[in-house]
């Protein structure tokens, strides 16, 4: 999907359409539009314990780093580092019949623990990792369902400390997490003025897939598990695809088992990821292109069906695209600027932006271009929109000097995430799940980066890694596979 037209356009001083901001009211503007501000909701505290430790001390430290900065990211509990001391007073009976005294929970500050293992598996090369949850109050153990107990190849440990923490996610909000994703983004590098970047959802194993010289931006993966992307590098924005094995290769997502003596893995020996440039795999071949039409990233629906925002000159508008490329129909077809589509979690509907009002605002169509509705009225800069799987979009929007990371509803219901303050938060992309949102952000005053917020606003956090310049982030949306639904506490 393509988001910040504007702010690329300017950034980069390549032609693009600029969405104007007219002071003026909307004609279409049906009264005053109330915007509900983050929810200041309380945050039920997780005390992660320390692994109990049968194979290297590393591998058992990765474990405990990873379980508690899911934590702190989440969104839904508040993190509490555990000790050793810690396990000893609370821990009544040993993994996998976990008990506790739930006297020492509480006094440590606990309305849940989480307790897990880890020890050798019947193959070598392989670590067997135990979980469980254990409800503080009354001491009852949480189900986490295959997570319970995992094996797989001891270079998959940060892995599975990542799906350890679904479950988790699972078993205290009744919606499986997606905390081993990863998240793409634009940045610049050595060599090139933006490359095409993955990340681990929690800010690890940072790491370029497309690293030419020019300008690369707005990946999205697909359903296929491919990744498309715009490049500038043949002059004209164009669209580019990487097939789910390239990906896979670049991007070594699948991990296997190494022959003989296990060698370091360098996932666990290198959490900050490096920034290593993948090998070369033949000159790109662009997946849309043409003489005078500029294509300025694209999404895809739930059907397969593609959607892409295409310049003709100085005119954009929103063009439904088939899989060989070529644009079959102008969808918006109006003389305004239409530009940055995201389809409804159906597939049903696409919003998007149009400054057919006179300044950029949120608006929504079906799919087939018809019955659009303007969504957003408060403020004079809404941008960005990512429609997320509960049915709500997050988009950005200018207040006074500060831009805002909030969400809306098909009824027009809005409620900001971020605080303002003459920060700027932008590009925001919801999570596999539905339960959090990844947007840019200096709002801690320390630069830009990633910053990562519960779906309701009620606890943000920034992602581990260096302060820069982050353009377009998308997150996986883990093709194929759909979140599971835990019985609720």
């Amino acid at each position: 999907m393509l988001r910040s037209l504007p702010f690329v356009a300017l950034t980069l001083a390549v032609s693009a359409p600029v969405l104007a901001q007219s002071p003026a009211q909307p004609a279409d503007d049906p009264g005053l539009y109330v915007i509900i501000e983050a929810t200041q909701r309380p945050l039920d505290s997780l005390l992660v314990l320390p692994p109990v430790c049968s194979v290297a001390k590393k591998d058992c430290e990765m474990v405990e780093q990873v379980l508690n900065n899911d934590a702190r990211l989440s969104g839904f509990v508040r993190a509490l580092r555990g000790t050793s001391a810690h396990a000893a007073q609370i821990v009544k009976a040993p993994l996998p019949a976990l008990a506790i005294r739930t006297s020492a929970a509480s006094a440590a500050g606990a309305n849940f623990v989480l307790a897990t293992a880890i020890k050798p598996g019947k193959e070598a090369g392989y670590y067997e990792l135990q979980a469980a949850v254990v409800e503080a109050r009354e001491g009852k153990l949480l189900p986490l369902q295959d997570y319970a107990v995992q094996v797989s190849p001891a270079a998959s440990v940060r892995s599975m400390a990542h799906r350890v923490f679904n479950g988790v996610q699972g078993a205290l909000s009744g919606i499986e997490g997606s905390f081993d994703t990863v998240i793409f983004f634009s940045s610049k590098a050595p060599g090139c003025d933006r490359c095409i970047y993955q990340v681990d959802a929690d800010g690890a194993n940072r790491r370029i897939l497309v690293s030419d010289p020019g300008i690369h931006m707005f990946p999205v993966q697909l359903q296929d598990g491919g990744l498309m992307y715009t490049s500038f590098r043949s002059g004209m924005p164009s669209l580019y695809k990487l097939d789910a094995m390239q990906l896979m290769a670049m991007s070594d997502l699948t991990p296997t088992l190494p022959k003989g003596k296990p060698k370091k893995d360098a996932k666990s020996a290198d959490p900050k990821g490096t920034d290593a440039k993948p090998e070369p795999v033949g000159p790109p071949v662009p997946f849309a292109a043409g003489k005078d039409l500029q294509f300025r990233g694209c999404t895809q629906n739930a059907r397969g069906e593609l959607v892409a925002t295409i310049n003709d000159g100085d005119q954009a508008d929103i063009w439904s695209i088939d899989w060989s490329g070529q644009p079959n129909r102008n969808l918006t077809n109006h003389p305004s600027n239409d530009l940055s589509p995201t389809f409804s979690p159906d597939g049903e509907y696409i919003a998007f932006v149009s400054d057919r009002t006179g300044e950029p605002q949120i608006y929504y169509m079906t799919s087939d271009g018809s019955g659009v509705k303007r969504l957003t009225f408060a403020g004079n800069y809404n941008a960005d929109p990512d429609w997320g799987p509960d049915g709500k979009i997050a988009y950005s929007g200018q207040r006074g000097n500060a831009l805002d990371v909030l969400t809306v509803t098909m009824q027009g219901k809005m409620q900001r995430l971020t605080p303002g303050q003459g920060k700027r938060s932008l590009e925001p992309t919801w999570s596999p799940d539905g339960r959090r949102v990844i947007y840019v952000s200096n709002e801690d005053g320390k630069g830009h980066r990633l910053w990562i917020t519960a779906a309701d606003g009620a606890a943000r956090e920034p992602i581990e890694g260096p302060f820069g310049q982050f353009y377009t982030p998308s997150w996986q949306r883990m093709p194929g596979k759909k979140a599971r639904s835990w019985p609720r506490l």
